[in-house]
């Protein structure tokens, strides 16, 4: 079945829905493209009920399912942008009991992702860079945790948005028995001018490690120092096993846009493999104080490309040739290529790697599998007038005339790495340009921004390619087995379930958002059902 929310208003927002629903005993309950919550039939897919209208990005990467207990109602939990909000699972309805004034709703520091529930209180990380911990049942504060690099609150003479930069955008993960929230935060402000913000950039680019009993940071594990290349940490911690010299140790893992998979010690943040740390190139913009050194992480082995060589130009015909190798000519390039004025600066990353999607983990076997992006950027930072040391930046795909990106292909692919050993099993294309195939050209993979779930079976479900597919693949060769088109591209990844004794892949279908800007990308309201055959 395929189910319709009805409600995107095109006028207002070109959201897509990023958030994996949540489904209990065959009920779906997720977001709409209109900014409604809904709950829906999972076996007919006919909506049960809907709730009153939220923004239009509410529940933007997650939302949570609460049993009850014999006091209490089951109830829904998800954030509203500055807002927590409960909703009685059963009818849509706001629990006024819940937050102030008989509201429903409690006001929090703006945050995107689910909350998560640790004893008796809710956990929320927000972009006031703090863990923000509630009452379950009546939403009254418990405790706040900070993790802001207070020696940059304050630069060039201004005080620091707080919702600007070193966010937790992409996910939060507990270990409930430790009493462990583990954040995966984003770069500081802005993208590419560090000028008023020296030093490392503490808890920006990093995995943080916070102890809720003590209510302090445990640890803190930082991929990039000084980040101006927007190289943030998009997407939730990963909480599992690897076995090494014959011992099973609990770790954390971190897929990153740099390619990097972080694999981190639980309790004491300790890489589980030797890091490898290279000089980096000076800044010669005026006022930029770039690290010295930066990771250069062998293993685990990195899923996607992270710096723009000569060796990687590609193009189709010679019209573009002449103009994209005059462009790499004149800008900068490599290994942490630093911004100049009046000149360019081509790197990957930008949308990853590892986007916020993140990966999915095969527990068992202690492989990792995820979707990355290989696509070459251009940035430029532009001086502002008569102002000492402050910068404007743009940035934009690097892209020949006909629209494919200027680096060697694959430009989208779907790996499988080893955790135990770091080493890549297989690596594929994902997507593809069928116009490109019939002229002979290998598949070549595309931008994408969906994600990949991976079963017990054998089987991984992956989507948000721009060829609008929801592809299935062997996880134990990465070869394809089935693909089917959807109305929109998939935007979140497959969510599996069982109803009525029968099991369901759904995928949210409602375009892309971030890939719209750079591609003729429709957007819609669809989710999507199939059924697995008995």
């Amino acid at each position: 079945w395929i189910y319709n929310s009805n409600d995107r208003n095109e006028n207002r927002s070109n959201l897509d829905v990023q958030c994996n629903p949540v489904i209990f005993n065959g009920i779906i309950y997720t977001p709409t493209a209109g900014g409604y919550i809904v709950s829906i039939d999972g076996y007919t897919g006919n909506e049960i009920w809907r709730s009153k209208k939220f923004k239009d990005d509410v529940a933007r990467r997650g939302i949570l399912y609460w049993e009850g207990n014999k006091f209490n109602e089951p109830r829904i939990y998800f954030s509203n942008n500055s807002q927590l909000v409960d909703l009685n699972s059963k009818n849509g309805k706001v629990i006024k009991s819940f937050g102030v004034k008989n509201s429903g709703f409690i006001k929090t520091g703006y945050s995107t992702v689910a909350p998560l529930i640790y004893k008796d209180v809710l956990i929320i990380a927000t972009w006031n860079k703090t863990i923000e911990a509630y009452d379950l049942i009546n939403g009254k504060i418990k405790y706040k945790i900070s993790f802001e690099d207070n020696k940059n609150k304050r630069y060039g003479g201004k005080k620091y948005n707080a919702r600007k930069g070193s966010n937790p955008w992409g996910g939060i993960s507990m270990d409930v028995d430790r009493g462990i929230a583990y954040i995966a935060t984003g770069n500081p402000h802005s993208y590419f001018d560090g000028t008023r913000r020296p030093g490392k950039n503490d808890y920006s680019n990093s995995v943080i490690a916070i102890d809720l009993a003590n209510k302090k940071i445990l640890w803190s594990f930082q991929e990039t120092s000084h980040d101006i290349w927007n190289s943030d940490l998009p997407a939730p911690p990963i909480l599992t096993s690897i076995k090494k010299d014959n011992k099973k140790i609990d770790v954390v893992a971190v897929v990153t846009k740099r390619g990097n998979t972080l694999i981190l010690d639980r309790v004491t943040g300790e890489s589980l493999f030797d890091l490898t740390y290279k000089k980096a190139p000076i800044s010669l913009l005026p006022g930029e104080k770039t690290s010295p050194y930066q990771l250069d992480l062998k293993i685990p082995e990195p899923f996607s490309k992270n710096q723009f060589l000569e060796k990687d130009i590609f193009y189709l015909n010679d019209e573009s040739k002449l103009e994209i190798e005059e462009i790499v000519k004149n800008s900068n390039h490599g290994f942490f290529a630093t911004h100049e004025l009046n000149k360019k600066t081509i790197q990957y990353n930008f949308h990853g790697g590892a986007e916020w999607m993140g990966a999915s983990v095969d527990d068992d076997n202690q492989v990792l599998f995820v979707t990355a992006n290989n696509i070459p950027w251009i940035a430029e930072v532009i001086a502002e007038p008569n102002k000492n040391y402050e910068y404007n930046s743009t940035f934009k795909r690097f892209l020949d005339k006909q629209g494919y990106p200027a680096s060697k292909p694959p430009w989208g692919t779907l790996s499988a790495l080893n955790l135990n050993n770091g080493k890549l099993i297989w690596q594929i294309p994902f997507g593809s340009y069928s116009d490109l195939e019939k002229r002979g050209i290998p598949k070549t993979g595309t931008e994408n921004f969906g994600g990949a779930t991976a079963t017990s079976s054998g089987l991984i479900f992956a989507t948000g390619t721009l060829d609008k597919m929801i592809y299935v693949y062997d996880s134990s060769s990465g070869n394809e087995l089935w693909k089917k088109e959807l109305p929109f591209i998939g935007s979140a990844p497959p969510s599996i379930y069982s109803a009525n004794g029968e099991q369901f892949i759904i995928v949210q279908s409602t375009g892309s958002h971030s890939l719209r800007s750079g591609y003729q990308v429709k957007m819609g309201d669809a989710l999507v059902a199939f059924k697995l055959k008995k």
